[in-house]
């Protein structure tokens, strides 16, 4: 997952951001400059109907931490250090409580995901595990005593003091690990409906496909079966940890179909009129939101460029949360604003998809 700003950035910084997309904004702007409403065309314009913020970054990727949430996480990190299947109970069932509310579609999952696991018998476990993918997962956060695991719900929940803290290793470290587990979250088919959304992007053998901001490869090894010994998949971040972790895996089970490409935020370094499918997931509202305006083209157009007369630019992203029971919660952007400003550079949209009620799929072709 491709990172431009760092957590850093101060919150009012990035209040007045987000301040200067809300419909207050754009309405006091129009009466400061004598502007009257908008009479041209309905499809000319973004009708704004939402009191909410048309985007909200958070803290890019990450979720907030709550006192929920946090209690949750000292009841995981006691049962991993303590082999404390009462706490493991204790932290599935607030999981449980808190999962609707707070962040369906955020790592919780993957955390409740593990408390089960640790009360599962030896052959549900195996159960657990049968899925190459979810193994290499599992065993990424539970190898030498759930060490990576452990650091984790340290370092994001604040519950030990680390002696690289402050640092900004310390601060990347935490990002691997976040991207890490929200990327491939075993949990993710069922909050996301992933196979319901690969099946609408109709992906056929042989294609050529780059994954941008692919992170540890969750949709890029999904590519990878789709296109088959006859296609190829880009696999395509800015993050080298990331990429590495793509490469060993492939090594490993023998998929030679996949290409790391280590991008830049202004050029997505895709080979010209080659790709016949560009993905990008969870990724377009940090270009839209933080990228500077000469950035955002010169990436924009290096991802035009690469594609075949024909080929199609998938954006999946949230939409605006109006219903905070809505299954998914974390960063969002109103499709309209995607929607109009790819059309400025040259995008038209052919179709469009739903399958859980906030996260949606716009398909884009050039021209």
């Amino acid at each position: 997952m491709n990172r431009i700003l760092t957590k850093s950035t101060s919150r009012l910084s990035r209040r007045v951001a987000l301040f200067l997309l809300t419909p207050l904004f754009l309405f006091l702007t129009r009466k400061a400059h004598g502007q009257e409403e908008p009479q041209t065309p309905e499809g000319e314009w973004i009708k704004i109907n939402s009191r909410v913020s048309l985007v909200h970054l958070g803290s890019i990727d990450s979720f907030d931490k709550t006192a929920a949430g946090i209690a949750a996480a000292k009841l995981m990190l006691d049962a991993l250090e303590n082999n404390n299947l009462k706490s493991a109970k204790e932290a599935v069932l607030t999981y449980e409580k808190i999962i609707p509310n707070e962040n369906f579609g955020g790592e919780y999952t993957a955390l409740q995901w593990f408390g089960e696991y640790l009360l599962a018998s030896p052959q549900q476990q195996q159960q657990f595990l049968k899925e190459p993918l979810v193994l290499e997962f599992f065993n990424f956060f539970a190898d030498n005593d759930f060490a990576n695991l452990k650091e984790y719900l340290k370092r994001k929940y604040e519950i030990e003091e680390l002696e690289d803290d402050g640092s900004e290793e310390a601060t990347e470290r935490e990002r691997f690990l976040e991207d890490f587990i929200l990327f491939n979250n075993p949990r993710r088919e069922e909050w996301e409906q992933t196979s319901k959304m690969l099946d609408s992007l109709n992906v056929q053998p042989g294609y050529n496909v780059a994954d941008i901001g692919c992170g540890p490869g969750y949709y890029t090894f999904k590519f990878s079966k789709l296109v088959g010994s006859q296609g190829k998949v880009l696999a395509v971040d800015t993050v080298e940890n990331h990429l590495n972790y793509v490469k060993n895996i492939s090594e490993k089970y023998g998929v030679n179909n996949i290409e790391l490409v280590n991008n830049t935020t202004d050029n997505a370094k895709l080979p010209p009129q080659q790709m016949d499918l560009i993905y990008m997931c969870s990724l377009y509202h940090i270009i839209y939101s933080t990228s500077l305006e000469p950035v955002k083209d010169r990436f924009v157009e290096s991802i035009k460029q690469a594609l075949k007369k024909e080929g199609r630019l998938i954006v999946v992203d949230n939409g605006v949360v109006e219903d905070q029971t809505l299954p998914y919660h974390g960063p969002y952007i109103a499709k309209e604003l995607i929607i109009n400003q790819l059309k400025y550079y040259g995008f038209r949209l052919i179709d469009q998809y739903g399958f859980i009620p906030q996260r949606y799929v716009l398909v884009f072709q050039v021209g």
